[in-house]
């Protein structure tokens, strides 16, 4: 009889490393709650951000056809579909392991969902392969995904060391580390101060541009943090001091993060083809969690061909309290208008 396999030990008084953490990714409550009190979510866990009010307003019916535009950790996509049938939800993704991996775990529920390895820029392509007019409804969840931030070797993480990529799909485009290479300074300024509303945005490129420049440019998140926080006049080892308080380089990630995955332009094409694509009286529904993305989403809803809703929700301090990256969302949503004149404006 062979002798039991013991399970590997970390060091430290709490484990820090995602396959480290095998009690919380096994479901144990115990862990699982430490986890919750600590104001972080638990390893391998997604938790869909103003799930209530995004059900009340779309208000999916059965033999609906509803999108979501990014699948995610699929906390929406099922509360969605298990109302729909014998409708459907129509996911998109770009995130291909991800999307895999979510759709794994939904299959024991049998719901009526039908997956897309695509960025939600595609919608007409995904649409038209599935024989649809128009939806019904559709939801948009512009952040990134806990399942995402909580694996080191994408490169989004600020807790944890990984190589610097941020590529949602990791089969295209440039990796960060290259794409920061190519940078000037005023052009890393600006993009930083659009996309990350970052104040101390000039400073900040100099440091990574330098760096960049240099013989031994970052190569991994934690260096890249270090080199911004030094920028910050902070220690270079500065973390984030709790799970409800940013990291001060978590605006440049998240700048950068939008910069190599083009979500900006991503999110205008989406916008562009909305109207076409949802039918009359069909309901929109947008989580952004930057002043840019909600400018677009707010400019694009309030044209003559939707009714604009005046409904800006954010999290309450108890979803916050609970899930400390739903801080920063908001909900934007729409009604696409029933009048033919404003159809065709």
């Amino acid at each position: 009889m062979e002798p039991p396999v013991r399970r590997k030990r970390y060091p430290g008084t709490h484990p820090r490393r995602l396959e480290e953490k095998y009690k919380e990714l096994r479901g144990d409550p115990e862990a699982l709650a430490r986890a919750e009190a600590r104001g972080q979510t638990p390893a391998g866990r997604h938790r869909p951000i103003l799930l209530d009010p995004i059900l009340a307003w779309l208000d999916p019916q059965p033999g609906q056809i509803l999108v979501d535009c990014t699948l995610g950790g699929g906390g929406h996509a099922a509360a969605l579909a298990e109302r729909l049938a014998p409708g459907r939800l129509i996911a998109l993704d770009l995130d291909k392991a991800e999307l895999a991996r979510t759709m794994a775990r939904l299959e024991p529920q049998e719901l009526p969902i039908t997956a897309h390895a695509m960025n939600f820029a595609g919608l007409p392509k995904v649409l038209e392969a599935e024989g649809l007019r128009g939806v019904d409804g559709l939801l948009a969840d512009l952040g990134v995904s806990s399942m995402q931030l909580d694996r080191p070797e994408r490169g989004f993480s600020l807790k944890n060391d990984g190589p610097l990529d941020m590529r949602l799909d990791a089969s295209r485009g440039q990796p960060a580390s290259e794409w920061l290479a190519r940078q000037t300074v005023e052009g890393l300024a600006e993009l930083l101060m659009a996309y990350g509303d970052e104040p101390a945005a000039l400073p900040i490129a100099e440091a990574v541009v330098e760096a960049f420049h240099g013989k031994r440019p970052p190569r991994s998140t934690r260096a890249l943090a270090g080199l911004v926080a030094r920028a910050l006049g902070l220690d270079p080892a500065t973390r984030q001091a709790s799970a409800f308080k940013a990291h001060p380089a978590a605006r440049t990630f998240q700048a950068i993060r939008m910069a190599v995955n083009r979500e900006p332009d991503n999110l205008t094409a989406l916008l562009r083809v909305l109207p076409a694509h949802v039918l009359p009286g069909g309901r929109v529904a947008f989580l952004t969690f930057h002043s840019g993305e909600e400018r677009l989403v707010k400019a694009a809803l309030t044209e003559p061909r939707w009714e604009a809703i005046t409904l800006d929700l954010r999290p309450s301090a108890d979803e916050v309290a609970s899930n400390p990256r739903a801080r920063s969302a908001r909900l934007q949503v729409a009604r696409r208008a029933l009048d033919a004149h404003a159809a065709t404006a």
